[in-house]
């Protein structure tokens, strides 16, 4: 995940590791959760998720997957919204290229990391 501020700018970035993972939905739902985590925790701002998954979008707008195995996932983003105001955008892959490229990082290093404050990525 990649949080940034109002002007585009790079606030922090991460990525880790799911040992057991059953679908790129479940990473998806993964990466909004920890991302949302980190910025109600740095940030009393609006909150615009972006992501190239419509289904994930798609579940954290309506009351789909409620009842599926990811439940509890979505079920914790919106209790880490609380009174947020939340606004989600369905973006393609190519404007998601680092987010990809870090969480492709993670599989092959299996490894997870958090950079927070100035983020150089290349």
């Amino acid at each position: 995940m990649v949080l940034r501020d109002d002007k585009g700018e790079i606030l922090m970035a991460a990525y880790r590791f799911i040992f057991h993972c059953n679908d790129p939905l479940e990473a998806e739902l993964h990466a909004i959760m920890q991302g949302m985590a980190l910025a109600v925790q740095h940030s009393h701002l609006p909150v615009v998720v972006q992501s190239d998954s419509s289904e994930a979008i798609s579940c954290l707008t309506n009351g789909t997957l409620l009842r599926s195995a990811y439940g509890h996932i979505v079920l914790e983003i919106k209790f880490l919204l609380g009174n947020r105001e939340f606004v989600p955008q369905k973006i393609n892959r190519l404007q998601n290229r680092v987010a990809d490229e870090l969480a492709k990082y993670s599989r092959t290093e299996r490894a997870t990391a958090v950079w927070l404050g100035s983020v150089l990525l290349y």
